[in-house]
């Protein structure tokens, strides 16, 4: 059974395991789906640096490509792991501040923050959307050996922000209930 408003009070601004099943949104299927491509990814740089390592000591040369195809896995890994981070909690918050707060206060503080993370997302998304759109029309390639057409890397940044903003929806909506909750048990 879940701990009460006034319980969790007592606990602190730190979100306990009653907080975060009662009111956060579990990880949906789009957010495991980027975690997923994210560790992959992942796994694919440490075999890739472990080749360039082998070829580097052994045969005295280099994979030209690795620099390339490592800063496009930091991007892709950056992007498509927010959604996660949002619905897993791992992003900081600001204790010091929620511990002056009451229950009620700390899920309006969340959220505002949570509504403005979301406004701040949209318009990121939008610009996004439109820098793909112009690097799409324009065919730009990458002035290396690869020439990767530069579409094809830049395609995870619009993906991974629109994956956050639905997190950032579902969490908005926990955080409404939340209030909502805080408020009834404020005023009963």
């Amino acid at each position: 059974m879940s701990a009460s408003i006034e319980e969790q009070a007592l606990v602190g601004p730190e979100l306990d395991a009653a907080d975060a099943d009662e009111f956060s949104p579990h990880e949906g299927l789009a957010a495991r789906i980027c975690r997923g491509f994210s560790e992959w990814i992942v796994v694919g740089l440490v075999v890739m640096m472990g080749a360039e390592m082998l070829v580097r000591s052994v045969f005295g040369w280099s994979i030209q490509f690795s620099n390339e195809i490592g800063g496009y896995a930091l991007v892709a890994v950056t992007f498509l792991s927010l959604a996660s981070g949002q619905l897993l909690h791992a992003y900081h918050r600001v204790h010091f501040v929620e511990a002056r707060l009451s229950p009620t206060g700390r899920a309006r503080l969340r959220l505002a923050f949570d509504v403005a993370a979301f406004l701040v997302t949209a318009v990121l998304l939008a610009e996004l959307v439109r820098f793909e759109w112009i690097t799409f029309r324009s065919g730009d390639v990458a002035a290396t050996s690869l020439m990767t057409p530069q579409w094809m890397p830049r395609l995870v940044m619009p993906i991974g922000t629109l994956v956050l903003a639905w997190a950032l929806v579902r969490t908005v909506l926990a955080d409404w209930r939340r209030v909502r909750a805080a408020s009834g048990a404020r005023g009963s």
